[in-house]
């Protein structure tokens, strides 16, 4: 299907790997040009290159979205390279396992700063530009964890949190035809889970098993498909709501979860 992208210029947060990079590769498939910002130069230098390498347009500028001044000089860089900005996804974030009693209020000062406060100073410098061309899309990438707990005490809260701002945002925007979206993943595989001592491993840890026994494990359990999504899963919804054929969808969060999700929400 011809999403009616070619040619639009999208802004990723955290682009280098998981769902941000599948959600970059994904709009380059249809023809956008691209902007990605992460922490990790190397990782970065590499996701750039594999997006180019789909024939478009490519800026890779290293940044901390917990720096007021790193979002700014991403966007204006951004806007001045490509002379528009069409798409925003906000999608940088993190998480661990956390009990509620221990979990140091500065680790959740620090991920609220990342995951909510550096996706609203994302979404503020874009609106502008977006404004003036009379069109936008931004996708926020939230989590089904927002909806219900998954024992990830500040990434939960914080998911939560993005899914009101989405739809507030939306409200607000609605007149300037910029459409706001959530998609909220279920377990996905990615850095987030499969690397060395994260969320697999930490789950093992607490199971008396490898990490990815855990995984399998916790997807068996809790799955209703009975595996963990692939960041491709949540790219493809991204780049539909980045799309023309998306134009009546706003202030949605939408779970791409493999049936996890109980409730009707």
């Amino acid at each position: 299907m011809d999403l009616g992208l070619k040619g639009k210029v999208t802004l990723v947060t955290g682009g280098s790997r998981g769902i941000g990079k599948a959600s970059a590769l994904a709009l380059a498939e249809e023809g956008c040009n691209v902007a990605i910002c992460a922490r990790g130069k190397e990782a970065l230098d590499e996701a750039a290159e594999e997006i180019g390498a789909k024939g478009v347009e490519v800026l890779a500028v290293q940044a901390d979205v917990t720096k007021p001044e790193d979002i700014e000089n991403f966007v204006a860089r951004a806007a001045e390279k490509f002379g528009r900005i069409d798409i925003l996804v906000n999608n940088a974030g993190t998480g661990r396992l956390s009990d509620l009693m221990e979990l140091p209020e500065e680790e959740f000062r620090y991920n609220m700063d990342l995951m909510l406060f550096g996706l609203i100073r994302c979404s503020k410098e874009v609106v502008p530009h977006m404004r003036k061309q009379g069109r936008g899309r931004i996708v926020n990438i939230s989590s089904i964890f927002g909806k219900q707990p998954g024992g990830l005490v500040d990434y939960d809260s914080i998911k939560a949190a993005v899914i009101m701002f989405t739809k507030d945002l939306a409200n607000y925007l609605a007149k300037d035809n910029i459409l706001v979206n959530a998609v909220c993943p279920g377990p996905i595989r990615t850095f987030l889970w499969e690397a060395p001592g994260q969320l697999g491993d930490q789950l093992g840890g607490m199971l008396g098993m490898s990490g990815q026994e855990a995984i399998t494990w916790f997807a068996e359990q809790n799955i209703p498909l009975g595996h963990h999504g692939d960041p491709e899963d949540i790219a493809n919804m991204v780049a539909f709501l980045a799309s023309e054929k998306a134009k009546f969808i706003t202030g949605q969060a939408i779970n791409v979860d493999g049936g996890m999700v109980k409730v009707c929400v």
